[in-house]
């Protein structure tokens, strides 16, 4: 394990797996809690993770609320790179993001 504070957590998934998108809200909510810097690495349909109003929406039966660890994870801090392709090839160019989202590609993720 990294001996610095940042945590990188990889999305792929939107409303086509909920579950996925639970569990990075979970690990992301609990590294933030733990005083970690938070990462989430948005690609393919978990681009939509970081839209406006789309957290709300991911359902997962008898599970915490997804929208409610959103807006934990937003409100403590926790950022959202979209990658650009992924924005592009599904039309997202102008859409509206989260206070806390930005579009970028991978080198940045590096930085």
């Amino acid at each position: 394990m990294a001996s610095d504070d940042k945590v990188i957590i990889g999305l792929t998934h939107g409303l086509d797996d909920p579950e996925s998108v639970l569990i990075s809200y979970l690990m992301g909510v609990e590294a933030l809690r733990k005083g970690k810097q938070v990462l989430l690495w948005l690609t393919k349909d978990g681009v939509h993770v970081a839209t406006e109003g789309f957290a709300a929406g991911v359902v997962v039966p008898d599970a915490p609320n997804v929208g409610e660890l959103h807006t934990e994870y937003v409100a403590s801090g926790g950022r959202f790179f979209a990658c650009p392709v992924c924005v592009k090839t599904r039309g997202l160019q102008d859409a509206t993001w989260v206070s806390t989202a930005e579009v970028k590609g991978a080198p940045s993720v590096y930085e």
